[in-house]
């Protein structure tokens, strides 16, 4: 029998949901050789990708990134991997999105050159994503990128993104801040994939029934519950199985 393909989920605290979904039996995880390897995001300052993988800058890092990994990795190859699954990593897209709408909302001061340079910086200038393009350029593991999701939706809290304004701007402008993203990140040999459509509510916010238990009390409106991690974890899974084992290329 033909190898399994090799497919890693590395990522800050976000991927903690899809790890809670493959133990809850919400995801099919077979026909696939599955790994994680990740940590809370605050440890992301201290990764850099060299000679191939992701390593630590210090031996602390390295254990604790080995703590949470079933065969005690201390660095990621991306040349073990047929695919590997970049989640969350501290990679934000409603703040790029919020601050572009909020300036369209102003007035016809962004030219669609400048939005697609803000969005092009923004994205490259995260850690996270750097992380991401440097596995990617080794030529040797496909690299998919699922951003960290949307806030979770609060009407107060997030008040003034739902001003008059900004609503119509969301269903005329996020589509296509998402289609940029996704091309930058193709240039940089990385699939972005778009937050799953049935997850968003109003266009920019999160349902909360994908919201951890009690993330009002908690004040937490950015992590995801096992029933959101399922839907991201399924996704990755099959994109494994139907042979996603070659690298993206730019259409350069």
């Amino acid at each position: 029998m033909a190898d399994l393909p090799r497919l890693c989920i590395f990522g800050d605290s976000h991927y903690a949901c899809l790890k809670q979904a493959e133990v809850q039996g919400l995801v099919d995880v077979s026909g696939v050789e599955l790994e994680y390897w990740g940590h809370v995001g605050g440890r992301f300052r201290y990764l850099e990708v060299r000679d191939g993988a992701v390593h630590p800058l210090d031996e602390f890092t390295a254990r604790r990134f080995a703590k949470f990994n079933a065969k005690g990795r201390m660095f990621l190859p991306a040349a073990e991997f047929d695919v590997i699954h970049v989640t969350g990593a501290r990679v934000y897209v409603w703040r790029l999105f919020h601050q572009l709408l909020r300036g369209m909302a102003q007035g016809p001061f962004l030219s669609s050159g400048l939005v697609r340079r803000i969005l092009t910086d923004g994205l490259r200038g995260q850690a996270g994503y750097r992380l991401a393009a440097g596995l990617a350029a080794t030529g040797t593991a496909r690299v998919l990128l699922s951003p960290v999701a949307y806030y979770t939706a609060d009407p107060d809290r997030f008040a003034d993104v739902l001003a008059p304004a900004i609503p119509e701007l969301i269903r005329e402008r996020v589509p296509r801040f998402w289609a940029i993203l996704e091309e930058v990140a193709a240039e940089d040999g990385i699939q972005l994939l778009r937050q799953p459509e049935e997850t968003v509510t109003a266009g920019l916010f999160t349902d909360p029934a994908y919201a951890v238990e009690g993330h009002v009390e908690k004040r937490d409106f950015e992590h995801r519950n096992a029933a959101y991690g399922a839907l991201i974890l399924d996704r990755a899974v099959r994109m494994a199985r139907q042979g996603c084992g070659s690298p993206v290329r730019s259409a350069e």
